[in-house]
């Protein structure tokens, strides 16, 4: 197993955690892909986790194959889709082997974790033909400059390898990057599109934290490091935290 797939299945340590803390996606965003996808639609949801997106499409009538490789995360999945037309496979895209091609593939927060020598040939062979593909991350930042910058200088004089090596790029150059930069190439795909979407999150010092340690960054750290972290992070922060989000969605239709 490579260590990018060690890192992928981390998050199952604090899964209930994960699924309290974590953000969902604009009801925009979720609009946008139903209106991009076939009509009627049967999904292939790769990398569920807890399912912040799968219950959003699910809640809209869509059926649902979810696969999510990591059992603690798929027992809160199990838990979160009950009553919707969603069937679990403890399964990651690279093993996963369909009865039939699907309308729409996507994945939330999720496909950088696949195969990055099949992912995309993977992909197109479960989608059939004029069939959607969307893919979509949140990306965050504290909205106060001066938090931000407290944040970063205890980040960087504890776990240097954590902190950012300068500001975020604007999410508009981020759309011209990674995954962007290879779909384009794929012969299989075409009909490319992308939309950012802007909207701000609020949380308590206590909940912020707690988010920044269900990620996968923060989860492979020691324990005595992460916690010496988060103490300094603590003192750091003010008792309400302002993040600024932009969720980035890349479509594409299977030629």
């Amino acid at each position: 197993m490579t260590g990018d797939s060690v890192q992928a299945l981390v998050f199952g340590e604090i899964a209930t955690e994960y699924e309290r803390v974590r953000p969902g996606y604009p009801t925009a965003l979720i609009d946008d892909v139903i209106a991009y996808s076939p009509a009627d639609p049967t999904a292939l949801d790769i990398g569920a986790g807890t399912g912040k997106a799968t219950v959003a499409f699910a809640e809209r009538g869509m059926r649902i194959i979810a696969l999510e490789p990591d059992p603690a995360m798929a027992v809160v999945l199990r838990e979160r889709v009950a009553g919707h037309s969603v069937n679990i496979a403890i399964a990651a895209l690279e093993n996963h082997e369909p009865a039939e091609p699907y309308d729409l593939v996507y994945s939330a927060q999720a496909f950088h974790w696949t195969d990055p020598e099949t992912r995309w040939a993977r992909t197109a062979s479960v989608l059939r033909p004029g069939g959607a593909l969307a893919l979509f991350w949140n990306h965050d930042r504290l909205a106060d400059p001066a938090i931000r910058h407290k944040v970063f200088r205890v980040v960087h004089e504890h776990v240097p390898l954590l902190a950012p090596a300068g500001e975020s790029p604007k999410p508009e150059e981020l759309l011209r990057h990674w995954p962007q930069d290879e779909l384009v190439k794929q012969p299989e795909f075409g009909e490319f599109r992308q939309q950012v979407y802007r909207w701000e999150r609020e949380l308590s010092r206590a909940d912020y934290l707690a988010y920044l340690i269900t990620r996968s960054a923060y989860r492979m750290l020691d324990g005595e490091v992460r916690r010496a972290l988060v103490g300094e992070l603590q003192a750091a922060l003010p008792e309400q935290v302002v993040l600024d989000v932009a969720t980035l969605l890349y479509l594409a239709k299977r030629l």
